[in-house]
Protein backbone atom coordinates (compact mmCIF):
# COMPACT_ATOMS: atom_id res chain seq x y z
CA UNK A 1 0.00 0.00 0.00
CA UNK A 2 1.28 3.45 -0.92
CA UNK A 3 1.21 5.82 2.05
CA UNK A 4 1.26 9.60 2.26
CA UNK A 5 3.23 11.39 4.96
CA UNK A 6 1.43 14.52 6.09
CA UNK A 7 0.24 16.40 9.17
CA UNK A 8 3.69 17.53 10.30
CA UNK A 9 4.04 20.79 12.28
CA UNK A 10 5.04 23.75 10.11
CA UNK A 11 7.84 26.16 10.91
CA UNK A 12 7.61 29.96 10.68
CA UNK A 13 8.31 29.76 6.94
CA UNK A 14 5.46 27.32 6.40
CA UNK A 15 7.77 24.34 5.82
CA UNK A 16 7.19 20.90 7.42
CA UNK A 17 9.44 20.13 10.38
CA UNK A 18 10.69 16.75 11.55
CA UNK A 19 7.95 16.65 14.19
CA UNK A 20 5.37 13.88 14.51
CA UNK A 21 3.81 12.94 11.17
CA UNK A 22 0.63 11.22 10.09
CA UNK A 23 0.86 8.27 7.69
CA UNK A 24 -2.30 7.81 5.61
CA UNK A 25 -3.58 5.76 2.71
CA UNK A 26 -4.38 8.48 0.14
CA UNK A 27 -7.03 6.24 -1.44
CA UNK A 28 -8.47 4.90 1.80
CA UNK A 29 -11.85 5.67 3.37
CA UNK A 30 -10.41 8.10 5.93
CA UNK A 31 -8.87 10.37 3.30
CA UNK A 32 -12.00 10.07 1.17
CA UNK A 33 -14.00 11.37 4.12
CA UNK A 34 -11.41 14.07 4.78
CA UNK A 35 -11.70 15.27 1.18
CA UNK A 36 -15.44 15.76 1.70
CA UNK A 37 -14.89 18.08 4.68
CA UNK A 38 -14.47 21.81 4.25
CA UNK A 39 -12.25 22.00 7.35
CA UNK A 40 -8.49 21.85 7.78
CA UNK A 41 -6.43 19.07 9.32
CA UNK A 42 -5.52 19.81 12.95
CA UNK A 43 -3.10 17.97 15.21
CA UNK A 44 -1.81 17.56 18.72
CA UNK A 45 1.75 16.26 18.22
CA UNK A 46 2.30 15.64 21.92
CA UNK A 47 -0.82 13.49 22.17
CA UNK A 48 -0.51 11.71 18.81
CA UNK A 49 -3.90 12.98 17.56
CA UNK A 50 -4.88 14.35 14.14
CA UNK A 51 -8.43 15.41 13.31
CA UNK A 52 -10.76 17.40 11.15
CA UNK A 53 -14.24 18.68 11.86
CA UNK A 54 -16.99 17.02 9.84
CA UNK A 55 -19.95 18.82 11.42
CA UNK A 56 -20.09 21.67 13.89
CA UNK A 57 -23.81 22.41 14.23
CA UNK A 58 -23.59 26.07 15.15
CA UNK A 59 -23.10 26.54 11.40
CA UNK A 60 -24.17 23.15 10.05
CA UNK A 61 -27.16 20.88 10.71
CA UNK A 62 -26.84 17.48 12.35
CA UNK A 63 -24.92 15.88 15.18
CA UNK A 64 -21.40 17.21 15.83
CA UNK A 65 -18.85 14.90 14.22
CA UNK A 66 -15.11 14.57 13.74
CA UNK A 67 -12.66 12.44 11.80
CA UNK A 68 -9.79 11.37 14.07
CA UNK A 69 -6.47 9.57 13.59
CA UNK A 70 -4.54 8.09 16.51
CA UNK A 71 -0.84 7.27 16.38
CA UNK A 72 0.29 3.93 17.85
CA UNK A 73 1.54 5.74 20.97
CA UNK A 74 -1.37 8.19 21.25
CA UNK A 75 -2.36 9.51 24.66
CA UNK A 76 -5.25 7.81 26.41
CA UNK A 77 -7.84 10.37 27.46
CA UNK A 78 -9.33 9.96 30.96
CA UNK A 79 -12.58 8.03 31.38
CA UNK A 80 -15.64 10.23 31.10
CA UNK A 81 -19.43 10.00 31.14
CA UNK A 82 -21.98 11.83 29.02
CA UNK A 83 -25.16 12.85 30.82
CA UNK A 84 -27.85 12.78 28.14
CA UNK A 85 -26.45 12.02 24.68
CA UNK A 86 -24.71 9.02 23.11
CA UNK A 87 -21.31 8.97 21.43
CA UNK A 88 -20.82 6.74 18.38
CA UNK A 89 -17.50 5.55 16.95
CA UNK A 90 -17.23 4.15 13.42
CA UNK A 91 -13.83 2.75 12.53
CA UNK A 92 -12.51 3.45 9.05
CA UNK A 93 -8.98 2.07 9.14
CA UNK A 94 -7.06 0.06 11.71
CA UNK A 95 -8.56 -1.28 14.92
CA UNK A 96 -9.80 0.99 17.72
CA UNK A 97 -10.21 -0.09 21.32
CA UNK A 98 -13.19 1.50 23.06
CA UNK A 99 -13.26 0.84 26.81
CA UNK A 100 -16.81 0.99 28.20
CA UNK A 101 -17.33 0.60 31.95
CA UNK A 102 -13.89 -0.99 32.20
CA UNK A 103 -14.47 -3.54 29.43
CA UNK A 104 -12.36 -3.12 26.26
CA UNK A 105 -14.06 -3.62 22.89
CA UNK A 106 -11.92 -3.99 19.76
CA UNK A 107 -13.72 -2.28 16.88
CA UNK A 108 -12.66 -3.28 13.36
CA UNK A 109 -12.97 -1.28 10.11
CA UNK A 110 -16.60 -0.84 9.10
CA UNK A 111 -17.87 -1.55 12.62
CA UNK A 112 -19.54 0.85 15.05
CA UNK A 113 -19.49 1.15 18.82
CA UNK A 114 -22.14 3.27 20.53
CA UNK A 115 -21.61 4.53 24.07
CA UNK A 116 -24.81 5.46 25.88
CA UNK A 117 -25.43 8.16 28.50
CA UNK A 118 -24.10 7.23 31.93
CA UNK A 119 -21.50 4.73 30.64
CA UNK A 120 -17.89 5.56 31.65
CA UNK A 121 -15.69 5.22 28.58
CA UNK A 122 -12.54 6.20 26.74
CA UNK A 123 -10.70 5.03 23.63
CA UNK A 124 -7.15 4.03 22.73
CA UNK A 125 -4.97 2.55 20.02
CA UNK A 126 -3.61 -0.84 21.08
CA UNK A 127 -1.95 -1.54 17.72
CA UNK A 128 1.31 -0.64 15.98
CA UNK A 129 -0.50 1.17 13.15
CA UNK A 130 -2.46 4.39 12.80
CA UNK A 131 -6.18 4.12 13.53
CA UNK A 132 -8.76 6.31 11.80
CA UNK A 133 -12.35 6.66 12.94
CA UNK A 134 -15.40 8.86 12.60
CA UNK A 135 -17.04 9.90 15.86
CA UNK A 136 -20.37 11.56 16.51
CA UNK A 137 -20.04 13.45 19.79
CA UNK A 138 -22.71 14.65 22.24
CA UNK A 139 -22.07 18.36 21.74
CA UNK A 140 -19.67 20.83 20.19
CA UNK A 141 -17.81 21.36 23.46
CA UNK A 142 -16.31 17.89 22.98
CA UNK A 143 -14.73 19.21 19.79
CA UNK A 144 -13.75 22.45 21.50
CA UNK A 145 -11.72 20.67 24.18
CA UNK A 146 -9.73 18.63 21.68
CA UNK A 147 -8.97 21.67 19.54
CA UNK A 148 -8.03 23.76 22.57
CA UNK A 149 -5.56 21.11 23.74
CA UNK A 150 -4.15 20.78 20.23
CA UNK A 151 -3.70 24.53 19.80
CA UNK A 152 -2.01 24.95 23.17
CA UNK A 153 0.27 22.01 22.34
CA UNK A 154 1.44 23.69 19.14
CA UNK A 155 2.03 26.96 20.97
CA UNK A 156 4.30 25.30 23.53
CA UNK A 157 2.16 25.37 26.67
CA UNK A 158 2.63 21.70 27.61
CA UNK A 159 6.15 20.60 26.65
CA UNK A 160 9.57 21.57 27.97
CA UNK A 161 12.30 23.28 25.94
CA UNK A 162 10.19 23.66 22.83
CA UNK A 163 8.93 20.07 22.87
CA UNK A 164 5.32 19.01 22.49
CA UNK A 165 3.39 17.54 25.39
CA UNK A 166 0.08 16.62 26.97
CA UNK A 167 -2.38 18.86 28.85
CA UNK A 168 -1.29 19.52 32.42
CA UNK A 169 -3.48 19.22 35.52
CA UNK A 170 -4.52 22.86 35.40
CA UNK A 171 -5.69 22.63 31.79
CA UNK A 172 -7.45 19.36 32.59
CA UNK A 173 -9.35 21.10 35.40
CA UNK A 174 -10.36 24.00 33.16
CA UNK A 175 -11.57 21.65 30.41
CA UNK A 176 -13.48 19.49 32.90
CA UNK A 177 -15.28 22.59 34.19
CA UNK A 178 -16.00 23.74 30.62
CA UNK A 179 -17.85 20.51 29.72
CA UNK A 180 -19.43 19.71 33.08
CA UNK A 181 -23.03 20.41 31.99
CA UNK A 182 -23.00 17.33 29.72
CA UNK A 183 -19.75 15.47 30.35
CA UNK A 184 -18.17 14.34 33.62
CA UNK A 185 -14.44 13.70 33.35
CA UNK A 186 -12.89 11.33 35.87
CA UNK A 187 -10.50 13.64 37.72
CA UNK A 188 -11.46 12.46 41.17
CA UNK A 189 -14.67 12.80 43.22
CA UNK A 190 -17.06 15.53 42.10
CA UNK A 191 -16.75 17.41 45.37
CA UNK A 192 -12.96 17.50 44.95
CA UNK A 193 -13.31 18.77 41.39
CA UNK A 194 -15.60 21.58 42.57
CA UNK A 195 -13.09 22.57 45.23
CA UNK A 196 -10.29 22.61 42.68
CA UNK A 197 -12.37 24.65 40.21
CA UNK A 198 -13.01 27.19 42.96
CA UNK A 199 -9.36 27.38 44.02
CA UNK A 200 -6.79 26.26 41.43
CA UNK A 201 -9.15 27.01 38.55
CA UNK A 202 -9.88 30.53 39.76
CA UNK A 203 -6.18 31.31 40.16
CA UNK A 204 -5.44 29.87 36.71
CA UNK A 205 -8.09 32.06 35.10
CA UNK A 206 -6.75 35.09 36.95
CA UNK A 207 -3.32 34.24 35.50
CA UNK A 208 -4.74 34.13 31.97
CA UNK A 209 -5.39 30.40 31.53
CA UNK A 210 -8.72 29.49 29.96
CA UNK A 211 -10.72 26.51 28.76
CA UNK A 212 -11.38 27.70 25.23
CA UNK A 213 -9.88 30.04 22.65
CA UNK A 214 -11.88 30.29 19.41
CA UNK A 215 -8.68 30.93 17.44
CA UNK A 216 -8.13 27.18 17.56
CA UNK A 217 -11.41 26.52 15.73
CA UNK A 218 -10.28 28.70 12.83
CA UNK A 219 -9.16 26.71 9.78
CA UNK A 220 -6.67 29.46 8.96
CA UNK A 221 -4.80 28.72 12.21
CA UNK A 222 -4.38 25.07 11.24
CA UNK A 223 -3.46 25.81 7.63
CA UNK A 224 -0.57 27.90 9.01
CA UNK A 225 0.37 25.39 11.72
CA UNK A 226 -0.05 21.88 10.27
CA UNK A 227 0.98 20.39 6.93
CA UNK A 228 -2.21 19.78 4.95
CA UNK A 229 -2.65 16.63 2.80
CA UNK A 230 -2.16 17.09 -0.92
CA UNK A 231 -5.02 15.11 -2.46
Amino acid sequence: MVTLTTGRPLDDAGEPTDGPALEVDPDGPAMTLFSESSHALASSPGMGFWSTILRYPESETGTPAMLVWLAPDATELPPHVHASESETFRVLEGELTVVVDGEPERVAPGEEQAVHPGEPHYFRNDTDEFVAFRVEVPWTRTIDTQYMSAGLDHEGYFGDDGQYGEPDLVQGLLLAEYVRAETRIDLGPRIVQRALWASVGRVAKWAGRRAMDERYLDDAFWAETVEQPEL
